[in-house]
């Protein structure tokens, strides 16, 4: 079967967050020419697209290959420099990924892009929790927030830890944007919370299989928060109407503070115990 190229979506998201750079660590180039990044740059796969490839997984789907999670841009040099899969390991190319992105949302942010799109929020809560994933059950009254820094740290959160800590602070604006909304009489927080509980248990049952062990748990938390993201933008993307009026980045740092809002109400990886070193 011949390997599937991007969706239009899938490219528009990656250029949109790639800040027009390269996201390998010490290059220099920045395409600030309108159309320039689009030219010059590279959709790499970080685990390989077809068979033979650099860090091929046979275990892969051709969506999983070709899906945002599984891509990263790069310049033509670093392309061929990441290609050493030895040195290049699929967790590493992830953090590189992860850390690019990362400083592009954090300039946005610093730029106050919520701020100018203050509608972003509240369009993302409205289209995941639109979706009913847990069926004809009833929902569960939001429990108390844990401690973010007792909960990474039983969980063994590393790659995601920083998005934690850097996101943490919008649980306040996220918060009263739910008030506002349990004012109106709407049940949309608690769908939506639900919802992520939903996309992790998934992705529980996809990732652990039959081990459920915390210490199964721990050796793949990012892993299991990286699927909720990524069932999150699912549900966004697959709900009518798409927010084409709010830029990736706005959308990107929405599900981000929604996503770290539910870790710290543990709907995603577990509770710390007590009891349990």
């Amino acid at each position: 079967m011949a390997r599937l190229e991007p969706t239009p979506n899938t490219k528009y998201r990656l250029f949109a967050l790639s800040d027009n750079n390269c996201a390998f660590p010490t290059c220099k180039i920045q395409y600030v020419e309108i159309g320039r990044a689009e030219t010059m740059l590279e959709i790499c796969h970080i685990e390989a697209a077809e068979e033979n490839g650099e860090r091929w997984n046979p275990n892969m789907t051709d969506e999983e290959r070709r899906h945002f999670s599984n891509l990263v841009l790069l310049c033509p040099n670093h392309h061929v420099e990441t290609n050493d899969e030895k040195k290049y390991t699929v967790e590493i190319l992830k953090e590189i990924k992860s850390n690019h992105e990362a400083k592009m949302l954090r300039k946005s942010s610093s730029e106050g892009i919520l701020n100018k799109y203050q509608s972003s929020l509240v369009e993302v809560i409205n289209r995941i929790s639109s979706s009913d994933l847990l069926g004809n059950v009833d929902l569960e009254t939001v429990k108390s927030s844990f401690n973010p820094e007792d909960k990474i740290n039983y969980n063994n959160v590393k790659r995601y830890r920083p998005t934690i800590e850097e996101y943490r602070v919008y649980q306040g604006r996220l918060t009263q944007i739910y008030k506002e909304i349990e004012l109106q009489g709407s049940m949309k927080k608690e769908q939506l919370l639900e919802n992520v509980k939903a996309l992790y248990l998934t992705a529980k049952g996809e990732i652990l299989e039959d081990n459920y062990s915390i210490e199964n748990i721990r050796s793949n938390a990012d892993n299991l928060i990286e699927s909720v993201e990524n069932g999150m933008w699912r549900l966004l993307e697959n709900s009518s109407n798409l927010l084409k009026n709010i830029p990736y980045e706005a959308i990107s740092l929405s599900i981000k503070v929604i996503l770290v809002d539910a870790f710290i109400r543990c709907k995603i990886l577990e509770e710390p115990q007590k009891n349990d070193n």
